[in-house]
């Protein structure tokens, strides 16, 4: 017997009878379990790390910022927003049917916000899901039109954040998509004049030498040799209004102008043109005794102000009987000054006199300000709005067949969007967004159509660069023009030394030429006889093709 071998030991416990050498194996064994354990909670903890920002297992859309939005550039229906998923659907799927074509694939990416939800969001709900739409419109009849070549168009959603802030992630990852089977030709998008736009293409696209087209800047600060315009420049609006106000019997003498005084691109730019073009001949001057101009704190993106962001400023309006208003604001603006205007004692005024105009420009005719509610009270208060816009489509739709003012193009784009998108309001194209998308995306689809055209086997960048500032609209487009449903345009080349309009300063940005800017009045439509204005055409000229 061997006195050191516990199990004769018969007065230990028989759970206890094991040798020394099997003890140091449960220790051995346990420790073992620890260090394992160890390792794949640490193992655990570091992938959940990497991944736990990420909104897709690709990684291609990572959560940024305090509001943890989903920023990048994907190709897949990313569930953004739950009143995007039919549109995004629909361009998931033709992104699948252009890989799967056997076409040479092209890809262009939609850069602008994916989300709105907090207050101050560049872009609305509405404006988001429009814009898609038109670029859904314009990438369907590019993959399946006649004309548009044998080459594909994938769109890529690239999200930089509702307020625009987040663009270097996308840039970079746009920069790096150049190659590939389905290289970035373009981008579009670019919602606002906002200094983050510009620097997103200075200091992201630009570098890249990736054109980018956007469909509703106006702002003439936004300019850089690689960011084209689909929409007139603010120089172009406020002269479509001077030239309207020429041509009507508009009171010249009793004026009076209300800024929005933010650190805003777009509302600055505006100040500085209304005082250019219509300034102390219209008295609107900075004389400190007899003020005729007003400042407000205005609202950015789809929030809407309050009345009392304009009290002072219509009571000052109204104690001089002001007639003509310039107001230099966004769309947002507008239903709180009519408000304030209608609550305001010292406003009212005579039916059957002369009314009180409030000149403006936008990119469409916003529905939330042309409601029931603000035709009352426009009615109520003897005020007539007249708005250069960029695009007019409730009188387009209304047309006659045969009307030279409404672009050909229109009604073929109307036709595809009831088709595609039967559930959305009447007005929903209203706004002008899903309009101006449709261009952007356009414009780059005629391009990459007239590089295959040059026998050009694989498109890039730089063949998309060269194209969009080759068109010219003369002998009705036979170089080339882009068939907007906003009319027919092609760019303006500052480096051909294009001259700007009468009484503007030379074209500095690559901005459309013939574009046509239709006046519209509100809440009676007035139609005017004065000729339809198009972007750098003279007065009195008729060298533009029809829109």
């Amino acid at each position: 017997m061997r006195p050191r071998d516990r199990r004769t030991w018969g007065w230990l416990p028989g759970r206890l009878r094991f040798r020394v050498l099997g003890l140091v194996d449960v220790l051995a064994l346990w420790t073992l379990v620890a260090a394992l354990t160890t390792a794949g909670a640490w193992w655990g903890l570091d992938t959940y790390r990497q991944h736990r920002d990420y909104c897709t297992a690709d990684r291609e859309l990572r959560r940024t910022g305090p509001g943890r939005e989903c920023v990048g550039v994907t190709p897949k229906a990313y569930g953004f927003a739950p009143d995007l998923a039919d549109v995004l659907g629909r361009i998931g799927s033709e992104n699948q049917a252009a890989r799967d074509s056997g076409k040479p694939v092209v890809s262009v990416a939609v850069v602008m916000p994916y989300t709105s939800r907090e207050p101050g969001a560049a872009m609305s709900k509405e404006l988001i899901r429009h814009s898609l739409q038109g670029a859904y419109i314009a990438q369907h009849a590019h993959n399946h039109g006649p004309a548009t070549g044998d080459t594909a168009v994938q769109l890529l959603f690239a999200n930089v954040g509702e307020d625009l802030s987040h663009w270097l992630p996308v840039t970079d990852a746009l920069a790096a998509r150049r190659g590939g089977e389905a290289p970035v030709v373009a981008a579009i998008g670019f919602p606002n004049s906002d200094d983050a736009t510009l620097a997103a293409v200075r200091d992201g696209l630009g570098m890249a030498r990736i054109p980018a087209v956007s469909a509703a800047l106006s702002s003439r600060d936004m300019e850089h040799p690689y960011l084209f315009k689909v929409s007139p420049s603010t120089d172009q609006f406020v002269d479509a209004l001077q030239r309207y106000v020429s041509a009507n019997r508009v009171d010249r003498k009793n004026t009076f102008m209300i800024a929005d005084d933010r650190d805003d691109n777009y509302v600055a730019n505006l100040r500085r043109v209304f005082r250019r073009e219509f300034g102390a001949r219209y008295g609107i001057t900075p004389d400190e005794v007899e003020r005729r101009t007003e400042t407000y704190q205005g609202i950015k993106g789809p929030a809407r102000g309050t009345p009392q962001i304009f009290r002072r400023a219509v009571s000052a309006m109204c104690a001089v009987d002001a007639r003509t208003v310039f107001l230099a604001g966004r769309d947002a603006d507008l239903p709180p000054f009519l408000e304030t205007i209608d609550r305001t004692s010292s406003c009212e005024r005579a039916p059957d006199g002369e009314p009180l105009r409030i000149l403006r420009v936008s990119t469409g005719r916003d529905p939330v300000t042309e409601t029931a509610e603000m035709r009352r009270i426009a009615a109520r208060n003897n005020i007539e709005i007249v708005t250069a816009a960029a695009v007019d489509a409730p009188r387009w739709r209304a047309a006659a067949d045969g009307d030279d003012q409404v672009p050909k193009a229109f009604s073929r784009f109307t036709g595809s969007y009831d088709s595609f998108f039967p559930e959305e309001d009447p007005d929903a194209l209203s706004d002008g967004y899903a309009v101006m998308y449709h261009d952007a995306l356009t414009a780059v689809g005629t391009a990459v159509a007239a590089a295959r055209d040059s026998d050009i086997d694989a498109v890039t960048h730089n063949d998309v660069y060269d194209e969009l500032r080759r068109g010219s609209p003369l002998e009705h487009c036979a170089a080339g023009c882009v068939p907007g449903a906003s009319g027919v345009f092609t760019f303006a080349d500052e480096s051909f030394g294009a001259a700007g309009d009468a009484g503007t300063e030379r074209a500095a940005g690559l901005w459309p030429v013939c574009k046509p800017v239709p006046v519209v009045t509100f809440p009676e439509e007035r139609h005017d006889r004065s000729p339809l204005y198009r972007t750098y055409q003279e007065p009195g000229e008729n060298t533009c093709p029809p829109p």
